[in-house]
């Protein structure tokens, strides 16, 4: 297996921008690196939780200190990137006169931001027209300074170039694509996320191991992407268990952000599947924190997709640290698969969908089920899934 050529389709794309900037106390560098992006007055957008933790005071203390005038904080926002609260954020920016952004936070604040750079780059103001049309890469142009301090180690929305919105009038998660809406600058700085609780650590890093398995395993999958993923994965199976149980494990924690970006990079560039497409509808209707909705469907969409992807769910496997017989074999694809179950375990991930409420009734499951089913990422699952397989993946999560 060690020598087999993994296949892809003979054409790809690779988008890669954006710097990064990772170490311990980086966030000391968000001045300088601000004016070497030509701006002077920043909006900060972050979340009450941040501001109450004291973690956006990190940041501002940092900024005062090196004189740089902060246009304001916007601390509004909420779980998921809202729509309504993109609006609010994009007309606080331009009544406050702000000439770029700062987005402190995990990815529901970094998504937010990258969100009202693009209204305010095309001076709109209302983002719904935009995420209607998913993909906005026809005269798209670059924006306003952006800088993104992510203060969890799952997302990657740092250095992604989607954005995943939430349209509370649907009731819909809605991806959406712009070629320059990913930061410029990405502060990778594990200090800021030594006080994220147990559990939080847990589901965030279950995240971007979701976006490593699944970028290695769409039908999108190329060489670059398996890299970063293949070396996320084997990160995070290291270094997740250590940031859970010794938080201030600093060199636990700035693996865990290496390897987010790291299977960000690859799978805004492969695409995701079904686990995304689940989750997505989960966290729509049900209000499920994304890397906790990923947690209860990853193992069992693997499980669906191994007859169509017995190849890569082996070599996955081997970086999650499983010994294997160095075959492709069903029964090492399998052994992936259990190998996640009992990381879940170890992080202390137990839950099922009956813990948020979810019904078993399949007569009550099919808005969950149609919304998964029309979601962008399902069409890159290696293994075609219906309506009916989509269902009985969540009868199963009960």
């Amino acid at each position: 297996m060690a020598g087999s050529r993994l296949y892809f389709e003979p054409f790809f794309t690779w988008v890669n921008r954006g710097r990064i900037l990772f170490s311990p106390g980086s966030r000391a560098e968000i001045a300088f690196e601000l004016r070497q992006l030509g701006a002077s007055k920043p909006l900060i957008i972050t979340d009450k939780g941040l501001v109450g933790a004291g973690v956006a005071d990190q940041i501002l203390q940092k900024l005062e200190s090196q004189d740089l005038q902060i246009a304001g904080l916007f601390d509004a926002v909420t779980q998921d990137a809202r729509i309504e609260n993109i609006n609010k954020a994009a007309r606080f920016y331009r009544d406050a006169g702000a000439d770029s952004l700062i987005a402190v936070g995990g990815g529901s604040v970094l998504d937010t931001a990258k969100a009202v750079n693009i209204l305010v780059g095309a001076g709109l103001e209302d983002f719904k027209p935009l995420a209607d049309q998913a993909a906005l890469w026809e005269d798209a142009s670059h924006l306003p300074p952006h800088i993104a301090v992510p203060t969890t180690a799952g997302t990657g929305c740092e250095v992604t170039n989607v954005i995943v919105v939430l349209d509370s009038e649907s009731q819909a998660k809605l991806s959406v694509t712009h070629p320059f809406c990913n930061a410029d600058l990405s502060i990778l700085d594990p200090e800021l996320t030594i006080k994220l609780p147990p559990k939080i650590t847990a589901f965030t890093g279950i995240d971007a191991l979701t976006h490593a398995i699944e970028g290695i395993t769409s039908i999108g999958a190329q060489p670059i992407s398996d890299a970063l993923g293949l070396q996320a994965i084997r990160t995070i199976t290291r270094a997740l268990p250590l940031a859970v149980l010794e938080p201030e494990n600093i060199e636990a924690r700035g693996d865990m952000m290496i390897a987010a970006t790291m299977a960000g990079m690859c799978f805004c560039n492969s695409m995701l599947g079904a686990t995304h497409a689940t989750a997505h509808a989960l966290g729509a209707l049900y209000g499920i924190p994304h890397g906790l909705a990923n947690a209860v469907m990853l193992p069992l969409v693997m499980e669906f997709n191994i007859k169509e992807a017995t190849q890569r769910y082996s070599i996955i496997a081997q970086a999650l640290g499983v010994p294997t017989d160095g075959s492709c074999s069903r029964s090492n694809a399998e052994s992936a698969v259990d190998a996640v179950r009992k990381l879940k375990m170890e992080i202390g991930l137990k839950e099922t969908l009956k813990d948020f409420h979810v019904p078993g009734d399949p007569n009550k499951l099919s808005d969950l089920v149609e919304l998964a089913a029309g979601d962008s990422q399902i069409s890159y699952n290696p293994r075609m899934m219906d309506e009916s397989d989509i269902l009985n993946l969540y009868l199963k999560a009960q």
